[in-house]
């Protein structure tokens, strides 16, 4: 199995606008395959795609807004498929579109319509959970199992962030085993709180740690935190991903270079025991 390592432009938001070609350059030296995109941050595809070739590196995937997927959908995935990307990511579906509201029906087949032009482009279409995903249920079942199990498989692919899920108060081990045949894309989110702790998205805190009222959370590289990887890597390579992204949205005063590096050497480590 030869899986490839990305890194999240999530963490760099602020400075892609300016640096992407520099940001990339630093995560190809560190041993990333590839990023994935937060937007085009003001860049034309083909800038992006001469990046990549620059620096040998491969753009895994981008994050867009449903309500822009469904309202632009020929021009954005044109775009994004330019810049050779072979996944998108569809986020953020606005609440009246959600299981358990008369519009999850429509819903649906309009992700399997997006799904159907991104196969034109040579792209698949994944869903990204965050924790709200797991905290909000329609009769006990989380609205991500229900996005998942009402759409094609082969259309709708899952891209499951393993701390969202924890964070989200459900346990990833159970993801991978249900989904296993459907995680190209794999992100390995870590952190860190002095007791459980339950968290929609990383937003409610700003660019901070959570307090008290948080059980001091922090985000920290993958491997660094309280995430039972060695436990996970059985299932994680069990889903045979293409991609695992090393994930932790926020390095605070930290240096985020550096911060990526043990993530990913860790992450490396244990895909090699696990082989």
């Amino acid at each position: 199995m030869s899986i490839k390592y990305g890194s999240p432009t999530f963490l760099f938001r602020d400075k892609c606008p300016t640096q992407l070609n520099d940001i990339m350059k630093q995560l190809a030296r560190t041993g990333f395959d590839g990023i994935e995109l937060f937007g085009m941050f003001g860049f034309k595809s083909d800038d992006i795609f001469n990046f990549c070739r620059e620096n040998k590196m491969e753009i895994i995937c981008d994050h867009i807004k449903y309500e822009e997927f469904s309202n632009s959908t020929e021009e954005v995935i044109k775009l994004r498929a330019a810049t050779g990307a072979r996944f998108l990511t569809i986020d953020n579906i606005p609440k009246e579109k959600l299981p358990g509201n008369p519009g999850f029906n429509s819903t649906v087949k309009e992700i399997e319509r997006i799904s159907g032009v991104c196969k034109k482009y040579g792209i698949q279409l994944l869903y990204h959970n965050h924790g709200y995903d797991l905290l909000n249920k329609v009769d006990g079942i989380p609205v991500l199992d229900i996005i998942l199990d009402s759409t094609d498989p082969e259309l709708l692919k899952f891209q499951p962030d393993l701390g969202w899920i924890a964070l989200g108060g459900e346990e990833p081990l159970v993801y991978l085993e249900k989904y296993r045949s459907r995680c190209p894309v794999i992100h390995l989110k870590d952190y860190y709180a002095a007791a459980p702790t339950l968290l929609e998205s990383p937003f409610p805190l700003g660019n901070s740690r959570g307090g008290r009222e948080y059980n001091n959370f922090e985000f920290r590289p993958s491997g660094f935190g309280i995430m039972n990887f060695p436990l996970l890597m059985p299932k994680i390579m069990a889903c045979n991903p293409e991609w695992i992204t090393t994930d932790h949205d926020l390095s605070y005063e930290r240096d985020t270079y550096a911060d990526l590096k043990i993530g990913l050497d860790y992450t490396k480590f244990l895909v090699s025991i696990s082989q």
